[in-house]
């Protein structure tokens, strides 16, 4: 069931399962509380050096406080934390991307999708809303380390040992072994 973003059925699931353990053990509510915190963590990992204006690459920037705006005081160019990302133009909080990103890795991880319908009644949109909220999160997660959303929410991505090779067969038995003791640690049996 690859998805054809990836070269064979193993590095999916590698990519999946990695994202899955990489997501907090305590869930997302408890480490991201607020939308201040989501804020926060987004302009953490997008920006870890300060923000950058999309326009001249110039790091001198202003911010504006009442409207969340970053000005360039070299080409006067106005962005926001979520422009030039999947989530530019949304009107929900990042809360809500950061939960369904949590959802959809959830279900990837088992090789399924939560269906449209499902998204749709459990978070009040319209199916067609669904279908593209869908597709677009789907698509980012699918990126490098989970694109710029798996990068926010998942905090700790699983070392490799060092004689270890990526990809391979051994590399998802591995993963798939410390899924199974965080399964057995939330169940107290380790």
């Amino acid at each position: 069931m690859t998805s054809g973003l990836f070269e064979s059925y193993t590095l999916e699931r590698i990519h999946w399962v990695s994202l899955y353990l990489g997501l907090p053990s305590v869930g997302l509510d408890t480490t991201f509380p607020t939308e201040a915190a989501c804020e926060a963590r987004l302009y953490q990992v997008r920006w870890p050096d300060g923000p950058v204006c999309p326009r001249c690459f110039h790091q001198n920037v202003n911010f504006l406080d009442l409207r969340k705006l970053q000005v360039c005081r070299k080409c006067k160019k106005q962005f926001s934390l979520k422009s030039g990302t999947e989530l530019h133009g949304s009107h929900r909080g990042l809360k809500f991307y950061f939960g369904l990103a949590e959802e959809i890795i959830q279900y990837r991880q088992r090789n399924d999708m939560p269906t449209l319908r499902m998204l749709q009644d459990k978070h009040g949109m319209a199916y067609a809303t669904a279908i593209k909220l869908r597709s677009k999160l789907s698509a980012d997660l699918a990126k490098f380390h989970g694109g710029l959303l798996g990068r926010c929410i998942c905090v700790i991505f699983p070392r490799l040992p060092q004689d270890m090779v990526f990809g391979t067969d051994t590399h998802l038995l591995l993963l798939e072994r410390e899924m199974q003791r965080r399964r057995w640690r939330e169940l107290g049996i380790e």
